[in-house]
């Protein structure tokens, strides 16, 4: 089974995990509240194989993360929902975070989709290293 998997993280946190490069900026951003009524829940950190290999028998995997040598997030809470093709209300969705300001989901000249246009977003500043929120309907 599948899982669709998210970041707690604060402002703060976005710097580190986007400051350096590593990860791109792009992301739809929930509520812990709107990840728990999704059937979601936070990952184990697991360091035995062992262990993972029990989560595996059960049918759990996605509930587990490996950790140890070079392959340590026990500094980051991660939350994954089981994938069953759950479906996003426009309420639902708190933000949508994108890299750069001019950036639209299609094409210029196609209509956007009600999710952008109903939606706050987040833009990436990588030089200032920060997130600037634009109100929903502002970039469009």
């Amino acid at each position: 089974m599948g899982c669709v998997c998210f970041s707690e993280t604060t402002i703060e946190h976005l710097r580190f995990l986007l400051g350096d490069g590593r990860y791109l900026p792009w992301g739809i951003v929930l509520t812990r509240e709107q990840v728990l009524l999704k059937g979601g829940g936070t990952v184990a950190c697991i360091q035995e194989e062992k262990t993972l290999a029990k989560f595996k028998e059960a049918g759990l995997d996605h509930w587990a993360v490996r950790t140890g040598g070079f392959t340590d997030w026990t500094h980051e809470w991660e939350w994954r929902i089981p994938w069953h093709r759950p479906k996003m209300r426009l309420g639902e969705v708190r933000a949508i975070l994108v890299p750069d300001a001019s950036w639209r989901p299609v094409p210029k000249g196609e209509e956007l989709p009600e999710l952008w246009v109903k939606s706050r977003i987040w833009v990436w500043n990588a030089k200032e290293k920060k997130v600037g929120e634009h109100e929903p309907g502002t970039l469009v």
